[in-house]
This record gives structure tokens, sequence and C-alpha cells, in this order.
């Protein structure tokens, strides 16, 4: 079974139809595009670059029914257009992101960004002190633009808002030129791949400390016949500075062609059950659907596993011994593993 993780937090870039990039090859405000959902542990390609090369995404799986509305907006009437005062332009994804942006002839640069995610609920990012270059004019084949940004986050941990300041380091480029394979024997020439990698460092989260949201992002643009991507894989990890074990991380594979073959949304290798209250200042309760076998471990920032028990509906966990921070939960059960974190304040 194939595992299935679906991304709350994603941001595409918007490029155009010549192998040149310009601020002219820009996808225009109103351009839409309805992309299928795919199995998010679809290979990425990493180390495949260069020119003349093959991506082959022929058995490229979908998630069954599932599809996402992409498209480009005018970020001036958004309800969060006063956190975007300079942005003109905004990229959305159905029930994901919302990037926002403004270019001129020498560069693209990204203002910020808002999405949901499971630990720090709604997030406002705005690189309002420092904005973000992702691309520079003209950009090509080799090309390479690294930039450092800067602004502040809001966000909600324990149901309590919160702002902390952001600086990030963004390093993107076209690293590859070939051909991709699709599909339904659908076969596109002479494509460019967009690679964008930047972490954002926040200071001094709540509970957390500092942290840092790393986005590792994939582009396919068939450049003869559109303007935006056909296909991206992007990975976001969120985890604590100098820790091995990943606060959350979410995956998203979105393809303009059609899949062949299809994953049922419960041909998963995970399963859900709450934890509440979260943060806690002694005990939580766990609430699920769980076997008779099912085992939980608990586990510091540092991935040091510091509790082992058998998991059952609706049992009390007493953390008050622990010390104040981040820890996380993860529950094996039928074979299907979890992990959610828990907030002891």
């Amino acid at each position: 079974m194939k595992k299935t993780l679906l991304f709350a937090a994603v941001s595409i870039s918007l490029f155009g139809s010549a192998q040149t990039l310009t601020q002219a090859d820009e996808a225009a405000i109103g351009t839409p595009n309805n992309m299928f959902l795919c199995d998010s542990f679809t290979v990425d390609y990493a180390g495949t670059i260069g020119t003349a090369i093959t991506w082959d995404y022929s058995s490229l799986v979908g998630i069954s029914g599932q599809t996402r509305n992409v498209g480009v907006i005018n970020a001036t009437t958004t309800v969060n257009a006063s956190d975007f005062p300079i942005s003109t332009f905004a990229y959305e994804v159905e029930n994901s992101v919302t990037s926002f942006y403004n270019s001129t002839t020498a560069s693209k640069k990204s203002q910020g960004f808002i999405f949901d995610e499971p630990t720090l609920g709604l997030v406002v990012a705005k690189f309002d002190t420092d904005d973000e270059v992702v691309i520079t004019y003209p950009f090509t084949y080799g090309d390479v633009s690294n930039d450092t940004y800067a602004g502040s986050v809001d966000y909600t941990l324990g149901g309590v808002p919160s702002t902390s300041s952001l600086t990030g380091v963004a390093h993107a480029t076209i690293d590859g030129v070939g051909t991709l394979e699709l599909p339904q024997s659908v076969s596109l020439t002479n494509v460019i791949r967009y690679k964008i990698i930047d972490t954002s460092t926040m200071i001094n989260v709540p509970f957390l400390g500092n942290i840092e949201i790393i986005r590792r992002q994939f582009e396919y643009y068939d450049l003869a016949n559109g303007k935006l991507p056909v296909l991206t894989l992007t990975k976001m990890t969120i985890q604590a500075i100098g820790s091995s074990t990943p606060i959350s991380e979410q995956q998203l594979v979105l393809s303009q062609y059609a899949p062949v073959l299809w994953l049922g949304l419960n041909d998963q290798s995970s399963f859900d059950f709450e934890v509440y209250p979260n943060p806690t200042q002694g005990e939580y309760t766990i609430k699920g659907d769980f076997s008779n076998d099912a085992k939980a471990k608990v586990l510091d920032q540092s991935g040091r596993v510091i509790a082992q028990f058998s998991v059952s509906n609706g049992m009390s966990v007493d953390i008050s011994a622990y010390e104040n921070g981040l820890y996380f939960l993860q529950i094996t059960n039928n074979n299907l593993s979890t992990v959610k974190t828990i907030v002891k304040k």
C-alpha cells in the first residue's frame, strides 16, 4: 500500500512559454487549471538533472475522485489583501495555500503565504521586512537564484494567537531539460524543471523554541503549450532547529494529466485519532478506533523514546512529570502508524 498525505501548505511558482523565462511569461490573473491529486510518495527524481534526460511518471498513481483547482487571482481583492499590500497577484491552490507575489522585468518576488498547518493552525507568513526573490529574469537552464528574506508569522498554537519573527534563505534553479513521460502514453518533449528550496526560521515559538519550515518543490513545464506547470511535487517539513524528528511533514503531488491507476482514500498507511486537551498541563486523553494490539510511543524532540504503552479508546495519559515543551505521540494500529504533536506547558 502506498501512503497518501494530503498537503495543506504549498506554493507554486508561475512561469511561461519560453525556455528563457521573462516577466512576459508569467501566467495572467484569471488563469485557471484543474489538476489531479496524486500519490504523495511518488518518486521526485531529485538526482535526475541535466539536459536530454527523461523523467518517467508514466505509472503515476492518482487519488480516486480527488482534484484541486489552482490558478492566478488578483491579490488586492483577497481577504488577506491588507497583510500583503504590495502584492499584485496570488497563486491559489484549492484547500491548500495562497501565495502572494509581485514582479518586475528583473525578478519575481514573494511577499508571503497563508495556509492551515496541523500544529500552528492558520499561518499567515508575511515577508514584509524583506521579500523573497523566487526567480531573477531572464532565467534559463543552469541559472541559479539565491536570496534571503525576513518578516513575521501570525499563527495559533494551543488556541492562543501568536506572532513570531521570521528569516529565510531561498535557492532556486532550472536543473533539467528533457522529456516528461506521463500516464496514457503522454510524452512531453523539451520540458524544463524548476526547483526551489527555501528554509524559513521562526524565532521563539511558544513551547517549540526556534523552528524551521523547509520547502522542497519541483515544477515541470511544457513551455510550448502553457504557462502553468503540468506536474508539481512538493514536500514541506516543519521541525525544531537541530532536531531530526519533524513536527509535521506533508507532501503534495498534482498532475494536469489524468493517471490511469488510482488509489482509494482508505488505501493509506496512516489513520486518525484525537488528543485533548492539547496543550496540556498534565494529562491528555486519546480518542480513536483502536485494535486490541494498538501500541503507542512518546518521543522527545531529539527522537528519543521516553514512554511506550498499549492504547485504548478514551484512555488518559499523565505527563505531569515531563518538562514543558513539545513531544511526539506515535500510535501503531492495524499495521498503520500516525504521529501527532503534544505540547506540555
